[in-house]
């Protein structure tokens, strides 16, 4: 690296210098000679400050407030957009609720449909199952009636054949008895074997004709206790048929009940739902806007007004009266949003005159305001414009945006 060389100066570099002084010296002279020139003078006029221009100032708040106005005039449409949203929602849940409704009290429904004739026809098919069913209910008590009389009538056949048997027992031994005696008879009277032989061919006999009395009577007390038992488990079966029977009638009439209950439930909550529907669609007419205007003019004291005057103001809310009693008589009447306009002097005059006008349109009219959706005080939507230098002063125009469902009296 070489080492910095400083640049030697030459004698041009010195008149460059020199000229720049003398530059220096000539602007210093001319300010003292403008200087000396004004001692002595008085200061120059200064410059008027303009009068403010109030018509571009009141044009501007104007627009300020209209920008405004639009801004809540969207917010209005985007509560109103968002309560149709919520009202549609609503109608779709109650369309699957009544849905739900209508299925579970399908009968109930067809009921309601029918005609008087076609109701009483249907009450005399009910009334006639449940005949058919107390009738079904007495076969089955006269059938068990009968099977108890068949019972009662097999204990007395099994009665009479333990009876006969009880004889027929009573015969054997007495059978046995003689057997036993002609056997002694015989071995004491040996000599006479043909005919004693023959009593005991005889007495012999006369025992198997007994014992197959006594089994044929044994015979006749099984079947009797066989069909007994029969009869005792037709009877237990009969009664089981009957309570069957009961409980069946009974669970029938409690479903009756039941599903009465049910359809009245159903009928109530088609109904509650259908009056929510109809709550809802009401309250999104009262929230929608008609684009088409209605145009109402009234004429009012405009120093009285603006003054606070109560005459004047009584007088003011008198015209209203007249202008907006038929939407506060008609249905489902709201002003959604006002645009008032007034003739004035001047531009201040015509904007207080109407601002006035929305305070009591405001004040003396809130039966015609929108209520907000979080509940709060309703509030006028409304601009002010003047009409400043026009005739006849104090006249007052408003142009009403109602609400879409909106049916005035008269």
């Amino acid at each position: 690296m070489q080492p910095y060389k400083r640049k030697r100066r030459t004698r041009r570099d010195m008149f460059t210098l020199g000229g720049w002084l003398f530059a220096d010296l000539l602007l210093g002279l001319a300010m003292l000679f403008a200087v000396a020139n004004t001692v002595g003078q008085e200061p120059p006029t200064p410059t008027p400050t303009p009068a403010p221009d109030y018509l571009a100032t009141a044009e501007s708040d104007l627009a300020f407030e209209e920008a405004e106005n639009l801004q809540t005039v969207e917010a209005l449409e985007s509560q109103i957009d968002e309560a149709a949203i919520s009202a549609r929602q609503t109608q779709v849940a109650a369309d699957e609720v009544i849905a739900a409704a209508t299925e579970a009290a399908n009968s109930e429904a067809t009921r309601a449909a029918m005609t008087s004739d076609q109701r009483a026809t249907a009450d005399a098919q009910a009334t006639q199952d449940a005949v058919s069913a107390q009738a079904t209910i007495g076969a089955l008590a006269t059938q068990q009636a009968q099977s108890a009389s068949n019972v009662d009538d097999l204990n007395t056949q099994l009665a009479t054949n333990v009876a006969q048997a009880t004889e027929a027992a009573s015969a054997l031994d007495e059978m046995a008895t003689q057997q036993a005696e002609v056997q002694a008879v015989a071995t004491a009277n040996a000599d006479s074997g043909a005919n004693a032989q023959a009593t005991v061919v005889a007495a012999q006999s006369q025992l198997a004709t007994s014992e197959a009395n006594a089994q044929a009577a044994q015979t006749n007390s099984d079947a009797a206790s066989a069909a007994l038992a029969n009869a005792q488990a037709t009877s237990e079966a009969s009664n089981q048929l009957i309570a069957d029977a009961q409980a069946t009638s009974a669970a029938s009439g409690q479903q009756v009940v039941d599903a009465q209950a049910t359809s009245a439930a159903s009928v109530q909550q088609i109904a509650d739902t259908q009056a929510t529907a109809a709550a809802l669609e009401q309250q999104v007419q009262l929230n929608s806007l008609n684009p088409a205007s209605v145009e109402e003019i009234i004429q009012v004291n405009l120093g009285g007004v603006v003054g606070g005057d109560g005459d004047s103001v009584d007088e003011a809310i008198a015209e209203l009266d007249s202008v907006l009693s038929p939407y506060i008589e008609g249905q489902n009447c709201r002003l959604g949003f006002v645009l008032i306009s007034s003739r004035a002097n001047d531009l201040g005059q015509g904007v207080a005159l109407s601002n006035a006008i929305a305070v009591l349109v405001n004040d003396e009219y809130s039966e015609l305001l929108p209520e907000p959706a979080d509940g709060s005080t309703p509030d006028l939507a409304s601009v002010s414009i003047a009409y400043p230098g026009t005739e006849p002063v104090g006249e007052v125009e408003l142009q009403l945006f109602l609400s879409s469902g909106c049916q005035p009296a008269g």
